[in-house]
């Protein structure tokens, strides 16, 4: 498991998903998760071609120790091609500057000449990750919070 994956498992390990009465769909997650990495790529220059990055994609169990059973988080991450690796702390700023803007909560930066990134998007609480990767690669990851498959809990069964 690399370092963006650990991040986004942590970050919402501690988010916690709280409010489990209704949620949005898993439709809506993954149109939203999209929609987040998608204006992200949009505002860099050089503008990167998106990669899908095909593992993980899709419903996944929702890890939140607290989350009802059949509860399921979406994930989606994206290579950012044809940027020249020298651009990646540029990137990483321009990232940075767009999240803010759009008033997401940064809550990791990395140091030095790492370009990792994490934050958290306002006003729904899914991770956004720019992570660096092998071969000075950059990708942005989203991950969803928790939410029930069709927007609300299964029926309870009485005996």
């Amino acid at each position: 498991m690399n370092r963006v994956t650990l991040a986004i498992l942590l970050v919402l390990l501690m988010s916690g998903c709280t409010m489990y009465d209704k949620t949005i769909t898993q439709e809506q997650a993954d149109a939203r998760v999209n929609q987040l990495i998608r204006d992200t790529a949009a505002a860099l220059t050089p503008r990167p071609r998106l990669e899908l990055i095909p593992y993980g994609t899709g419903a996944d169990n929702c890890l939140a120790a607290d989350a009802p059973e059949g509860m399921v988080s979406i994930n989606r991450a994206y290579w950012l091609r044809d940027i020249p690796k020298s651009e990646n702390l540029n990137i990483s700023r321009q990232v940075k500057a767009h999240w803010q803007a759009q008033g997401h909560r940064i809550v990791a930066v990395g140091t030095g000449n790492n370009p990792d990134l994490n934050a958290e998007s306002n006003p729904d609480h899914f991770i956004l990750g720019l992570s660096w990767a092998k071969g000075d690669n950059l990708y942005l990851a989203s991950t969803s919070t928790c939410v029930w498959p069709d927007g609300t809990p299964p029926a309870k069964t009485g005996r």
